[in-house]
């Protein structure tokens, strides 16, 4: 669904660089107990809006997210912004973590503004935070729009149809991803594209499994220079653990957060590396991402890891022997089972390769726990919560996704049947209930409170991943044909996604290179041999 972007005086304000401390038990958000009247993502929230004839405030928010801190602190929780919202909106709350499916639709950065006329049609949409009195125009605005004129209806977006799988369309998508890795390559500086710099390492990992690619010397001489700069400008050299991102093209203003996500998929990655490029200090970076996570994510009692360590500006911005006497940013203890299952099969991997028990020892007693906390005979849970001691978010993709992954994974190597069944159980679940037989892919979840004409929400790397992991499963099993079929559609489905990026250059981004490397991956296991 298409937004309108903030006008150009305020564009510049959305995302504030004003050096404010807040206090450093502040919580990233507090919408039970908010002065703002949060109601949950749900489709009563929106007819409660029409009744009412009231716009609807939806804000996505994220626990380790310093800018959704602020805004919330600074600018929702005052007096005048609350009550102007609790008067005027119907206001409605995301926990980014928990709803990736609503992240996806609507996000481009956090904290993530979406405002929706009473008809559910959105009016404005914007990331970052805004000031007080820029926040009260801005909604002054929408209320004054939504009343004088209704927004004009857009035809709802159709997903792109399905790829055929084939060794021809197989070729033309490894060359446009080629070319699109050369196109989007910041020569200069490492990494991909010209702003913001992401790691990618989902996207490291799968360059680094191509030896035809590495045999590039340019390409493989861009990989050497945007690992180095990871190293040189997301690695935390006082505390360990990698940073989320860089604000800048050359790697500066580092985000501060730390995620589980980030940390295992660049473990694996500087793992990778030193083996496939022959440089121990990619062995070396690895070692030490291991061991960050070990020491500060990994609950060593129950098994499982935590989500994320908080940003902190102001902490990292100490001298590192101030920064040895000051309070660490808090670690947030909620699980998420997709980021569990990426380190799990990280550590696996690892483990393996260089023999370390205690790393093997982690993977073994998280996958424990990802069996009694996160699966069910429904899916898999999206997030443990510490404090309830509860699951919940079940019903969706990435979850169940990578849960199956790890599972398997884990079964291949050590071949304990009950982690198979596992495995097994989450492949049926997934197949009976998120795959979409009109559009031949996996819904990334099935939401009774999507707008109507939403087009169904199909995620090219998920949909990748889940190809890729039913026919590992199903291979040697004539008996699991639902699966192939499965994954055969669910790989065209993303091959769709991504001709237009790769082979017709139409919404390259860094992003979407990325996302194609799951999507290869299940090509390069369906594609017809010959």
């Amino acid at each position: 669904m298409a937004a309108a972007r903030l006008p150009s005086a305020l564009a510049g304000l959305a995302l504030l660089a004003m050096a404010v401390a807040l206090p450093r038990d502040a919580p990233a958000y507090r919408h039970h107990t908010s002065k703002v009247r949060y109601r949950e993502y749900a489709q009563a929230a929106f007819e409660q809006a029409r009744r009412d004839g009231k716009p609807v405030f939806l804000v996505i928010s994220a626990v380790w997210c310093y800018w959704c801190k602020y805004f919330d602190a600074e600018t929702l929780e005052t007096d005048d912004v609350s009550s102007y919202l609790n008067r005027h909106f119907v206001s409605v709350f995301v926990d980014s973590d928990l709803r990736p499916d609503l992240t996806r639709r609507y996000a481009r950065g956090w904290p993530m503004t979406v405002l929706f006329d009473a008809e559910g049609r959105v009016r404005l949409a914007f990331p970052g935070a805004l000031r007080k009195a820029d926040m009260l125009a801005v909604l002054a605005r929408v209320v004054e729009e939504s009343r004088r004129a209704p927004a004009v209806a857009e035809a709802p977006a159709r997903p792109s149809p399905p790829t055929p799988v084939t060794a021809d369309n197989h070729r033309a998508l490894l060359a446009g991803h080629a070319r699109a890795l050369d196109e989007l390559a910041d020569a200069g500086r490492g990494g991909w594209g010209t702003g913001r710099k992401f790691p990618y390492p989902r996207l490291l990992q799968y360059l680094l499994e191509r030896d035809d690619l590495l045999r590039d010397p340019a390409r493989r001489a861009h990989v050497v220079k945007t690992l180095d700069a990871i190293l040189r400008h997301l690695w935390d050299p006082v505390d360990g653990g990698f940073f989320r991102y860089a604000e800048r093209a050359d790697w500066s203003e580092a985000h501060t957060e730390k995620l589980l996500t980030v940390n295992a998929g660049l473990a694996l990655a500087f793992h990778q590396a030193g083996r496939a490029l022959r440089q121990p200090r990619y062995t070396q970076a690895s070692e030490r991402a291991v061991a960050w996570i070990l020491r500060v994510l990994h609950d060593p009692l129950e098994g499982g890891f935590h989500g994320s360590q908080s940003a902190d500006p102001a902490y990292y911005r100490l001298a590192p022997d101030r920064r040895r006497a000051a309070r660490t940013p808090p670690v947030n203890l909620d699980k998420v089972a997709a980021w569990n299952a990426e380190a799990i099969l990280a550590f696996l991997a690892i483990g393996r390769a260089t023999g370390r028990p205690e790393v093997l020892d982690a993977a073994q007693l998280s996958l424990g726990f990802a069996r009694r906390r996160f699966v069910t005979d429904r899916g898999a849970y999206h997030v443990h919560h510490i404090a309830t001691q509860r699951g919940e978010g079940r019903g969706q993709l990435e979850a169940n996704a990578w849960m199956a992954r790890a599972f398997l994974e884990a079964w291949r190597i050590y071949r304990r049947q009950s982690w198979r069944d596992q495995a097994d159980a989450l492949l049926d679940y997934a197949v009976a209930a998120l795959y979409d037989r009109g559009s031949g892919g996996f819904v990334g979840a099935r939401d009774p409170d999507a707008p109507a004409g939403t087009a169904p929400d199909l995620p090219v790397d998920l949909n990748g991943l889940m190809a890729e992991t039913l026919l590992l499963a199903a291979d040697g099993a004539p008996e699991r044909r639902a699966w192939r079929e499965a994954a055969a559609q669910a790989a065209a489905t993303a091959g769709g996604r991504l001709w237009a990026p790769l082979v017709d250059g139409e919404g390259l981004t860094p992003a979407a290179l990325a996302d194609a490397a799951f999507g290869l991956r299940a090509w390069a296991r369906v594609v017809p041999r010959g």
